[in-house]
């Protein structure tokens, strides 16, 4: 939620810093941040009375891709993107933590 939600006011935002640009020129910075995002999310409240059913893994199976780890075979959600030309992957496993040294991989 906070990845999704940063993403689309980062995109608002640098929307609104290309239109100054347009019509009044300079630069513009714009800065967003994931623990602000939570924050303003977390502050807008809840609605009483706003139930819905938690779906069946069924109706959701369409949506997840299952692959193999150290710790058996995982189930995640799918990218919310997916391009032909450039499909989203994964070149390591998880692991369990301590299993690989600290440093960049070759």
């Amino acid at each position: 939620m906070l990845d999704h939600a940063s993403g689309y006011l980062l995109a608002f935002g640098v929307m609104a810093a290309l239109q100054r640009r347009a019509e009044h020129g300079g630069f513009w910075h714009v800065r967003v941040s994931l623990a602000q995002t939570g924050h303003w999310l977390r502050g807008l409240g809840r609605i009483d009375g706003m139930h819905c059913r938690d779906p069946a893994f069924a109706e959701v199976r369409d949506r997840l891709h299952d692959a193999a780890s150290d710790f058996g075979r995982l189930t995640a959600v799918r990218h919310a993107a997916e391009m032909s030309e450039t499909p989203p992957h994964w070149l390591r496993a998880s692991v369990p933590l301590g299993t690989h040294a600290p440093a960049w991989p070759t």
